[in-house]
């Protein structure tokens, strides 16, 4: 009885994600297997495919998309695990204030975070200009290269990776850090064997989290890349608007989520090796 009452209430969730995003992935699917004005072939086929893994140009673009993924993923974990382990130590209206600071970039969302970064990192901006001004540094030309899309990119994921921590590292019971603490186990000793171990699930959804939202960010590399640093999502933004070619789109689409579904398959099993059953 109870088991059927769930089924029901999570029904209208599950008809959702099915027509939502079950059909239109179904429909993109299909769609990345027909020909198109560059590729004609007698469909369904898996030349789109072929094209795109096999053009050094299309074949960079996947390159670059995993690079600046991994690159935001192995910054913005470590800084969020700092964080979130400073955050219990803040008490009252202190911690309120820096919740609040957290998710602001969220309540902004990416695009006020990318015009700030626009304004920041050009070369005669307020914070480089007055030390090229003053010939402490050459002009840095941060701005249209990686380096700005992964500034932006850890800056943006950031509160989502603190806070997927914080939470993580709340459901360790205080008991155990006090057994820890009476067999002689100092803070580096309680934080090897206790917090690190027992946080270590926590990581791997936070690293999931972040890899997932840095793949598939749009607007850090359309706005902060150069032109020859296209990503999938702005190479299928081309594909759509440029090119109008929708089976290529719909090809680039299904190899940004494979390369996304390998990269978590990898995720589970790296970490699989150090999580405690």
């Amino acid at each position: 009885m109870k088991m059927g009452f769930t089924s029901v209430l999570l029904l209208p969730s599950l008809l959702m994600i099915f027509v939502f995003l079950g059909l239109p992935l179904v429909v993109i699917a299909m769609q990345s297997l027909q020909d198109n004005v560059l590729l004609q072939f007698t469909p369904p086929g898996i030349d789109n495919y072929k094209y795109l893994l096999t053009r050094p140009y299309y074949f960079d673009v996947v390159v670059r998309t995993l690079r600046l993924s991994l690159l935001t993923t192995i910054f913005a974990i470590p800084l969020g695990y700092l964080a979130a382990m400073a955050l219990p130590v803040l008490k009252g209206r202190l911690a309120n204030m820096a919740i609040m600071a957290l998710t602001f970039p969220i309540l902004a969302g990416p695009l006020v975070v990318i015009l700030g970064w626009m304004a920041l990192l050009p070369d005669s901006g307020p914070l480089f200009g007055p030390l090229v001004r003053a010939g402490l540094i050459s002009p840095p030309r941060i701005l249209g290269s990686e380096t700005a899309i992964v500034i932006s990119q850890v800056q943006f994921v950031l509160p989502f990776a603190i806070l997927t921590l914080y939470t993580a590292l709340r459901q360790i019971p205080h008991n155990l850090y006090e057994a820890a603490a009476s067999n002689g186990a100092g803070g580096l000793q309680s934080f090897l064997h206790v917090t690190l171990p027992l946080s270590l699930p926590g990581v791997l959804s936070t690293t999931i989290i972040v890899f997932s939202l840095a793949a598939s960010s749009f607007i850090a590399p359309h706005y902060l890349g150069g032109a020859a640093d296209l990503t999938l999502t702005t190479l299928i933004t081309n594909f759509v608007l440029g090119t109008f070619n929708s089976p290529l789109a719909a090809a680039s689409s299904i190899l940004l989520l494979a390369m996304m579904l390998i990269a978590m398959f990898i995720f589970v099993k790296l970490f699989g090796r150090f999580i405690r059953p």
